[in-house]
């Protein structure tokens, strides 16, 4: 089964606290100092948030350049 498959289907954030090496408290840390919903954060399966996290990183390398 491919990695994107597998993370789809999963809503756990287990495959991403693996898969980021970081422990639970660090991933909701990180997934909320990107501004997302509480609601999206509770129901988006582990893709969507290693989507969200990824495009919040892109946006804060692209703030951090025009300083």
């Amino acid at each position: 089964m491919r990695l994107e498959t597998l993370l789809a289907s999963r809503f756990d954030r287990e495959m991403l606290i693996a898969l980021l090496q970081v422990d639970k408290i660090d991933l909701d840390l990180l997934i909320s100092e990107c501004n997302y919903s509480t609601d999206f954060i509770r129901t988006a399966n582990d893709l969507q948030i290693l989507d969200a996290i990824s495009e919040c990183y892109e946006e804060y390398k692209i703030l951090s350049r025009n300083r």
